[in-house]
């Protein structure tokens, strides 16, 4: 990556060009992945060796002749997630490497899932494929990009799956369309906006399709805020248009609402999430006004490009489980969290910096500046309070700085802004104070 764009991403922008690269370094990280869940398949003599391997061979002779269609279809939110589950899932056990005495792969990985990926890849390059494979557990499996199978619960033990540029079949029958085969819901929320509505880990459990009033509810829900962006953002809109593929829809209630993985608020209109193995997806529950909306697509975009960064560059060195207070949240968050916080509430806080000047009613202008005020003043502290410690690597100490300076660029620019933390006003008491984690001081 050049020093340009990393510095530029660091300040939470970076552009198309920026996204591009981000995404073509997941592809990159998928196909190795992908090549490993081969071999270790092989390593393991994984009773899905063989279909493995051709979904790989098939996947190599697409790639010389349509090489975009294949990274089309390997950098999509649910095989990336699914490749990099897979992989861990295949790791030996804690006695080490499998042997002939009784080691055993870790339960749950379904590596086959690896043909559908591959005839997916085929579909999109309008090329023909079969492809076999054991039937995955619920007797339901995604065709990424295009749809979701559902296979009758007693049936055979191995699905043959052909497909062509105009269509497919499943056992050498057309599936029917909500019978067996639910079409993927696609989003068009004007201009270059294509959204996906998928479930992020579809390739590794049975996936509820979306129902069609459900498409439009979304589409409905959406438009407004990418309307915002597109007119008023334009930055913003050309990341977002680039970066995000697919959209979760979460009903309230879901685990993923309440897991490791989308923090769900209390109270919340619209609540959000990014999951880091799944880049190019956004989590959606509940709904709002078009600011809302648009600043909560701006920050899972923010969050997205920070979890494709730091596949690339490790931003925090391993140590302790260290946990602290944060402005944006209840209760003690861990340096990751604050880290992607971070990162996510500078670009929310620019979003409504400009957007006071594009508010016409008083009502809004208000609410913009009150936003930008305390996301602005949040990153300060959040920003201090990471370079206080001693967990950032360079990368990571490089963002936090470029970080740094843009909120507190913005402070020096309102008027009769509170003086920051430390800055020479004040009361130097509220200074960050310094903390060292315990592999900090004494490991690497």
């Amino acid at each position: 990556m050049p020093p340009g764009t990393f510095l530029a991403l660091a300040r939470g922008g970076g552009g198309r060009s920026a996204v591009r690269i981000l995404l073509a370094a997941q592809y990159s990280r998928n196909l190795l992945t992908l090549r490993e869940v081969v071999e270790r398949c092989a390593e393991l003599d994984h009773p899905h060796t063989d279909t493995v391997r051709q979904a790989w061979r098939l996947l190599g002779g697409l790639r010389r002749t349509d090489p975009d269609a294949v990274r089309r279809v390997l950098t999509y939110p649910s095989v990336s997630a699914w490749a990099a589950e897979t992989l861990t899932r295949l790791a030996p056990t804690e006695h080490g490497r499998p042997d002939a005495t009784g080691g055993e792969p870790r339960t749950g990985a379904w590596p086959a899932m690896l043909a559908p990926v591959a005839a997916a890849a085929a579909r999109y390059a309008g090329s023909s494929a079969t492809v076999g494979f054991p039937t995955p557990p619920g007797s339901a499996f995604p065709l990424p990009m295009a749809g979701h199978v559902r296979l009758a619960p007693d049936g055979p033990a191995r699905v043959t799956l052909a497909v062509t540029g105009h269509g497919l079949t499943v056992d050498g029958v057309p599936p029917r369309s909500g019978v067996n085969w639910w079409p993927l819901p696609r989003l068009h929320a004007g201009g270059r906006l294509e959204l996906w509505l998928d479930d992020l880990w579809a390739l590794s459990r049975p996936a509820t399709p979306v129902p069609p009033g459900e498409a439009a509810r979304w589409r409905a829900a959406l438009a407004p805020g990418w309307r915002l962006l597109a007119t008023r953002h334009r930055g913003y809109a050309d990341e977002l248009a680039a970066a995000i593929s697919v959209v979760m829809p979460l009903s309230p209630g879901a685990t993923e609402l309440t897991g490791s993985g989308v923090p769900a608020e209390a109270g919340a209109a619209l609540i959000s999430g990014t999951f880091p193995a799944g880049v190019g997806c956004v989590a959606l529950c509940g709904g709002g006004d078009a600011a809302t909306t648009a600043a909560t697509l701006v920050h899972e975009l923010a969050h997205n490009k920070l979890a494709a960064l730091e596949n690339l560059f490790p931003l925090l060195r391993p140590g302790d489980d260290v946990r602290l207070p944060v402005p944006w949240r209840v209760g003690p968050r861990p340096l990751p969290a604050l880290l992607q916080g971070l990162y996510a509430h500078v670009c929310v806080a620019r979003f409504w910096r400009r957007q006071q000047h594009h508010e016409t009613r008083p009502g809004g202008r208000r609410r913009a500046g009150a936003e930008f005020r305390r996301a602005g003043a949040a990153c300060r502290e959040v920003a201090e309070l990471l370079l206080a410690g001693d967990r950032l690597t360079p990368h990571g100490r490089l963002l936090v700085e470029q970080l740094h300076r843009v909120a507190t660029g913005w402070d020096r620019r309102v008027p009769g802004a509170a003086p920051r933390p430390g800055s020479g006003g004040g009361d130097r008491r509220t200074a960050p104070r310094r903390w060292v984690s315990r592999a900090g001081a004494d490991g690497p």
